[in-house]
């Protein structure tokens, strides 16, 4: 008669995968039963009503045999939940864990299944009758549906500790988020508006700023219920808020740069003007043109020799920045400018990409100027020339 592989008399490797039980609290472990334990302890006795379930009924020996299937597929689902090691301490899981323990300790290898096993085997043997075999199924089914809730209790407590552990997980993420995006929603837009406010003289220098302003926007818009999508544009922000100052300062220096340019031009206008205020000396040299020409031409001639053609070449020079005051919202800064021919120049002041006042004079001298500045900002404050 074919049986079914549950079914197959136990060997000294056990009852396989029904001798399954959730052990230690963090997983499945196999309980191996020795043979010895399996074999029937008496012989048939020579009564002609004592005999084998197969024997007495073929009917009776199907029933049980369906139930047996029943309970074993659920010693089987028991045997294949594994707890989390995160959720191994869990109150709720200790004690779920434990449940299922006794209920398949109970229910298959060593119980309900064990004596269904031994009917079917034909190790047990009596005077059977349809109350026995009744009692033997209802006893299967109790086992299975023990086995059934206590198998869907731990699975709850193991749903309900990593549920938990998922929200705390994402109201940290979310919380470093907040902060992230605070920090970096100011940086975005100085950067814009860094971008629009002038020409760089290295046009690489946009190029990178917008690319980084196009990945921190997109950062800035992330799933705010999903905890992986958190941690990603948290570690994107991360990036933003290191190096969105830097290529913002970048573009700043290289527009400065391209502005500072046609500083040239602005120098031999006033270069211009001390010719022409050269000119209205002449009259006044000029009458004693009517004197000697032996002194005459000398005396005219040093004003078309004298330096002012020089003058352009020496433009303005500026030393370094000092801060002089410090309010807590903004800085004073200090710079030296060397300009020996006054010329007129015009010296911008910034704390890293935050761009300040704007002083014009001439001649060599102090200027001082003001730049903003926050107690969240690294303090980096500089002038030059634009």
């Amino acid at each position: 008669m074919w049986l079914p592989d549950f079914l197959l008399p136990e060997s000294a490797a056990g009852f396989g995968p029904v001798s399954k039980i959730v052990g230690g609290g963090v997983g499945v472990v196999l309980i191996a039963m020795a043979s010895l334990a399996l074999l029937p302890t008496h012989n048939t006795p020579a009564n002609t009503n004592v005999t084998t379930l197969a024997q007495a009924s073929g009917d009776w020996q199907q029933q049980v045999s369906d139930q047996a299937s029943k309970l074993s597929d659920a010693c089987a689902q028991a045997g294949q939940v594994a707890v989390p090691a995160d959720a191994a301490t869990d109150d709720g899981v200790v004690a779920a864990t434990a449940a299922l323990n006794t209920t398949v300790t109970n229910s298959c290898a060593f119980g309900t299944l064990h004596q269904m096993q031994q009917a079917l085997y034909g190790t047990d043997t009596r005077a059977w009758t349809q109350d026995a075999v009744t009692t033997l199924v209802n006893q299967g089914q109790t086992a299975a549906d023990n086995l059934t809730t206590a198998t869907n209790s731990l699975t709850n407590a193991i749903s309900l500790v990593e549920g938990a552990n998922s929200q705390t997980q994402l109201a940290t993420a979310l919380a470093t988020y907040e902060q992230q995006t605070a920090t970096v929603g100011p940086l975005i837009s100085t950067a814009q508006n860094t971008l629009a406010s002038g020409t760089p003289a290295d046009a690489s220098t946009a190029t990178d700023l917008q690319a980084e302003i196009t990945a921190c926007n997109g950062a800035m818009t992330a799933d705010q219920t999903s905890v992986d999508a958190l941690i990603f544009a948290n570690t994107t922000l991360t990036g933003c808020a290191t190096d969105l100052p830097k290529l913002t300062t970048a573009l700043l220096m290289s527009q400065l740069t391209s502005t500072s340019t046609p500083s040239p031009t602005k120098t031999t206008t006033q270069p211009a003007q001390t010719q022409t205020s050269q000119p209205t000396q002449q009259p006044a040299t000029q009458p004693p043109a009517t004197q000697p020409p032996a002194t005459q031409p000398p005396a005219t001639q040093p004003p078309a020799t004298t330096p002012p053609t020089q003058a352009p070449k020496q433009s303005p020079s500026i030393g370094r920045a000092q801060v002089v005051a410090d309010s807590g919202t903004s800085l004073t800064v200090s710079v030296w400018v060397t300009d020996p021919d006054h010329v007129g120049y015009t010296v911008c002041f910034y704390n890293g990409s935050q761009s300040g006042s704007t002083a014009r004079n001439s001649g060599s001298q102090t200027v001082s100027g003001t730049v903003p500045v926050s107690s969240s900002a690294p303090r980096n404050p500089g002038a030059m020339l634009c």
